[in-house]
C-alpha cells in the first residue's frame, strides 16, 4: 500500500479549507495529511506554538512521522534541517490545503533546492509579502 504523510503550513486552524501560509515558521498551524493510494485518508492539525524557532517546528513534524513538506516558502535553516533528516520539501503551493494536496497528487509541485529558498527568512526582522 502506497502511503505518504505530508505537512502543510496553514493560516488559522489547519483543515482542508485552510489557506496555505506563505511562511513555514510563522504559520498558525500545520495540516498533517495522510495519503494512501492517491487519496486523502486522514488530516490532523498541529499548532505552531513556537513561531520564532523553526527548529522546534521541524522536530515536531518529524516526531509526527511527516515525510514530505508542501510549502509556499521556506528559509534555508528549516530547509537544511529537513534535508538532513531525509524529508522532501516541495515549494510554491498556494490556495487551500485541499488544493495544495491536489497539486501534489497531480505531480504539479516543485522540488525545493538551496536556490529556491526564501532568502528573506534569513532576517527575521525583514517584513515582506509572497505573491
Amino acid at each position: 500500500m502506497d502511503r505518504t504523510k505530508l505537512a502543510i503550513p496553514c493560516t488559522g486552524e489547519a483543515g482542508l479549507q485552510a489557506q496555505v501560509s506563505a511562511h513555514f515558521g510563522r504559520c498558525d498551524s500545520y495540516a498533517i495529511v495522510t495519503i494512501e493510494e492517491g487519496r486523502i485518508r486522514t488530516i490532523e492539525s498541529i499548532s505552531n506554538r513556537n513561531r520564532t524557532e523553526c527548529g522546534a517546528s521541524v522536530r515536531t513534524l518529524v516526531e509526527n512521522g511527516v515525510g514530505l513538506m508542501l510549502v509556499g516558502g521556506m528559509g534555508m535553516r528549516p530547509y537544511s534541517a529537513f534535508k538532513e533528516l531525509g524529508i522532501e520539501v516541495r515549494h510554491g503551493v498556494t490556495g487551500t490545503v485541499a488544493e495544495a494536496v491536489e497539486l501534489y497528487l497531480k505531480g504539479e509541485t516543485l522540488p525545493m533546492g538551496q536556490d529556491s529558498s526564501c532568502e528573506c527568512h534569513m532576517n527575521a526582522n525583514e517584513i515582506h509579502h509572497h505573491e
